[in-house]
């Protein structure tokens, strides 16, 4: 019964598997055309020259300039959470709730420009000096005011959850974080990791197609940034599987 049922699955499946397989095919060749016949005329280069030089130019001002939004962001849900959390009487949980949660925005909003602080970063560095210099500038600024607000948001929580342990300072503050949360919250985690992983997992070949077909276009090397995504990819998948064997070796004990 069981094989009859894998078997059933993998037919039901198969014909609409060949389908993305075809779809994708036609798509590749269809945009690796595209991509070679932009890749011999010389508005490509055109092109690579005015982002790259638009980049690079204005990357020191756009690291400042979304910096201070995702700060005024966070400083905005940390006073509103705060401010909830304040007036709270002790009974009604819906207010608590909405605290969470806007503290959960925040420190979203501060990862997220961590991340772009480290992509304007890289731009700016290769500008002229000044330019150059600027960006070091606001990137240590930016990354020092994001990590204190991030301290901020975790104090908050640990003061409306005083079970909650660890420092943002502290290397270990994840293993700890994690520790000092119920199993509710735990669960919740791993669903959202894995939520994370299925993401990743489909974003990494779709960016490595788009490199493969970009790279015929735009003389920019397709070795590195091919080598940066499948990386990353190897280090996900071979990560969640070492865990996950893991897990289940201690369930086993």
């Amino acid at each position: 019964m069981e094989n009859n049922t894998v078997k059933k699955d993998n037919r039901k499946a198969l014909p609409k598997f060949f389908l993305i397989l075809l779809g994708a095919a036609v798509f590749g060749g269809v945009a690796g055309f595209a991509a070679g016949w932009l890749g011999h005329d010389s508005l490509s280069e055109v092109l690579t020259a005015a982002v790259t030089g638009w980049l690079t130019a204005t990357a020191p001002w756009a690291m400042a300039v979304t910096s201070v939004v995702s700060l005024a962001a966070i400083v905005w849900l940390y006073r509103s959470a705060k401010k909830r959390c304040d007036s709270w009487d002790g009974e009604d949980e819906l207010p608590m709730e909405q605290a969470e949660e806007k503290l959960s925005w925040g420190m979203m909003a501060a990862s997220v420009q961590v991340v772009l602080d480290m992509f304007f970063f890289a731009a700016a560095v290769v500008a002229d000096n000044m330019a150059a210099l600027a960006g070091v500038a606001v990137f240590i600024l930016s990354v020092a005011l994001l990590t204190v607000s991030q301290q901020k948001l975790v104090d908050q929580v640990r003061r409306m959850n005083p079970e909650k342990q660890g420092s943002v300072y502290d290397v270990h503050f994840n293993k700890k974080w994690l520790a000092s949360c119920d199993e509710a919250e735990q669960k919740q985690i791993g669903q959202a990791a894995y939520k994370a992983y299925h993401t990743v997992n489909v974003a990494c070949p779709l960016l490595w197609l788009a490199l493969v077909l970009l790279s015929y276009a735009f003389d920019f090397g397709l070795l590195m940034p091919a080598f940066t995504v499948c990386l990353l990819w190897l280090l996900l998948n071979v990560t969640y599987s070492l865990e996950a064997i893991r897990l289940s070796r201690r369930k086993a004990q």
